[in-house]
C-alpha cells in the first residue's frame, strides 16, 4: 500500500519557517521559558528579558510558550519583526538597519491592533494619534525619506483595522492568540507604506524627538494597564542581526528598549554574547538558548543526550497520525538526523522535510540509510559552500581543543553567525563544527599533526 499520503502529511507539518503549534512541542531540557516565567512571576519590579542564541535553536518557540502561559493572566502583544520586515514593508534587508526608536514605534502599534482584537475596546484616539506624530517628527529628524503620511486617517485606520486576523501560514493550523494577532498587526498596516529601517541620521536616547516617541508609546501602555489589564510585550525576529555595531546601538548605546513601562521579552542578537560590550546591556535580565546537546562533550563523535530531544520532537508532530507514521523513520535513523543536525530544531525539521520528498518520490514504505544519506549529502554540500582553508583550519583547531572553546577574532563570529560553528551547554559553553562538516570537508587532524 502506498503510503505517498503520509510522507506528504509529513512534509507540510515539518516547516522549518514556522514555529510549532502548542500541542507539537517537545519539553527541551535546557529550555530557558522556565526561567523566564519564574521571572514573570514575580509580584514586584517589572521585568524585562534579553533572549538571545543563534537562528535556527528554536527560540520563537520558546517565546510562544512564554506567550500560551501567560495569555489568560496578561494582554500578550507579540511583535514578530522578522516576519513583519519580510512580508509587509517587504525589505528584509531593512530589519538589519532597524533604530530603536523604530521598534519601539512598532510595538506601540501593535498594542493598539491587540487591543481591539482581544479586548474588543478602542483606546483613545488622540493617544492613538499623538503616537503617529511622534514617528513623524522623528522620521524626519532622523532624515527618514518620504516620512509624510495622512495623520487624519492613522488613528482610525489602527482602531479599526485591529480586527483584522491573519493565519500563521501554509499549515493552516491555529497557533496561540498572541502569534496570530502578530500577524495580524502586520496584515493590518498594509495599507501605510511606512519607510522603516530606512533612516539616515541616528539620534541619542535624550533626543527630544526619541523622548516624545517613548512617552507617546508608555502613555499607551499606561492607559492600558491602568484602565484594563497588565501588558506582557514580546518581541521577536532581532537575533536575526548579525552586526555587532547595529547590535550595540540597539542594546549597549541605546536603553531606549527597556524604558518601556510594562513586561519585556526580546529576542535579541547573539552576537551581544561573543562581545566584552555585553556587560554594557543595562535594564535586561539574560537568558540564552543553544543547541541541544546532540554531541558528547569528551567525545563529539558520539551521540549525546540531546538527541532523545529531537525523537521526541517527531513523534510530538505525528502522533495523531497513529503507529504508521511514527514507524515511518526509524529511531536509530530519526538518532543520525539529529545528530547531523547539530542540535539545531530547524535544521532537523528541514532534514525530515527533504526526507518526506525523496521517499515521496520513491514511494518508500520507510525511511532507509540510504534515503537518509541522501538527505544529509544534499544539506552536507550546502553547508560547506564558501568555506576556505582559513576557516577549515580554524573549525580543526576546536575539533583539537580537548576543551573546544571559541577561539579569538573575527572569522571566530562569522562562523558562529553563519552556524558553521555551534555552541553547546556544559558547566561552560563550548563549540564544535556543525556535525555536517564533520562528515567530509573538515576533520579532526591526525594525532601527532601540527594540523
Amino acid at each position: 500500500m502506498s503510503r505517498r499520503d503520509l510522507w506528504r502529511e509529513l512534509y507540510e507539518r515539518f516547516d522549518p519557517e514556522l514555529p510549532a503549534p502548542m500541542e507539537w512541542r517537545a519539553l527541551r531540557t535546557h529550555s530557558p521559558a522556565k526561567k523566564m516565567l519564574e521571572t514573570l512571576d514575580r509580584p514586584f519590579g517589572t521585568p524585562r528579558i534579553l533572549l538571545t542564541g543563534t537562528v535556527g535553536t528554536g527560540k520563537t518557540t520558546e517565546l510562544m510558550h512564554v506567550a500560551d502561559e501567560r495569555e489568560n493572566r496578561e494582554l500578550v502583544v507579540f511583535l514578530d519583526l522578522e516576519w513583519h520586515f519580510t512580508n509587509v514593508v517587504k525589505d528584509p534587508n531593512a530589519l538589519y538597519r532597524i533604530q530603536a526608536w523604530e521598534v519601539c514605534f512598532l510595538a506601540g502599534l501593535a498594542l493598539v491592533f491587540r487591543f481591539k482584537e482581544r479586548l474588543g475596546l478602542e483606546l483613545d484616539p488622540d493617544m492613538v494619534k499623538q503616537l503617529g506624530e511622534a514617528w513623524q517628527r522623528l522620521a524626519e529628524a532622523t532624515k527618514t525619506p518620504n516620512p509624510q503620511f495622512d495623520l487624519g486617517s492613522f488613528a482610525k485606520e489602527a482602531l479599526e483595522l485591529g480586527a483584522t486576523l491573519a493565519t500563521s501560514g501554509a499549515l493552516g493550523l491555529e497557533t496561540s492568540g498572541a502569534f496570530k494577532a502578530a500577524r495580524a498587526a502586520a496584515a493590518a498596516v498594509r495599507s501605510w507604506t511606512l519607510p522603516l529601517g530606512r533612516s539616515e541620521k541616528p539620534l541619542p536616547d535624550q533626543d527630544r524627538q526619541v523622548q516624545d516617541l517613548l512617552g507617546a508609546v508608555n502613555l499607551l501602555l499606561g492607559e492600558v494597564q491602568q484602565k484594563h489589564r497588565k501588558v506582557l510585550l514580546v518581541i521577536d525576529g532581532l537575533d536575526r542581526i548579525r552586526d555587532l555595531p547595529r547590535a550595540k546601538a540597539l542594546f549597549v548605546e541605546s536603553q531606549l528598549l527597556s524604558q518601556l513601562s510594562c513586561p519585556l521579552v526580546v529576542c535579541g542578537p547573539f552576537a551581544l554574547r561573543h562581545d566584552v560590550a555585553t556587560a554594557g546591556v543595562r535594564g535586561f535580565g539574560a537568558s540564552a538558548l543553544v543547541n541541544e546537546p546532540v554531541l558528547d562533550h569528551d567525545d563529539p563523535s558520539r551521540p549525546g543526550e540531546g538527541v532523545a530531544f529531537f525523537r521526541e520532537l517527531y513523534a510530538q508532530r505525528v502522533k495523531d497520525l497513529g503507529d504508521e507514521a511514527l514507524g515511518l523513520v526509524g529511531p536509530e535513523l530519526l538518532g543520525e538526523l539529529a545528530y547531523r543536525s547539530g542540535g539545531r530544531a530547524r535544521d532537523f525539521v528541514r532534514f525530515i522535510r527533504s526526507l518526506a520528498e525523496v521517499a515521496w518520490d520513491q514511494d518508500a514504505a520507510a525511511a532507509t540509510p540510504e534515503l537518509v544519506k541522501q538527505v544529509l549529502d544534499e544539506w552536507r554540500l550546502r553547508q560547506e559552500t564558501g568555506l576556505n582553508t582559513e576557516h577549515i583550519r580554524l573549525l580543526q583547531d576546536v575539533m583539537k581543543d580537548p576543551e573546544h572553546r571559541l577561539p579569538p577574532g573575527e572569522v571566530a563570529l562569522k562562523l558562529l553567525d553563519y552556524q558553521h560553528l555551534l555552541p553547546y551547554p556544559n558547566d561552560s559553553e563550548w563549540y564544535y563544527p556543525h556535525p555536517l562538516l564533520t562528515m567530509h570537508l573538515v576533520r579532526p587532524p591526525p594525532a601527532g599533526s601540527a594540523g
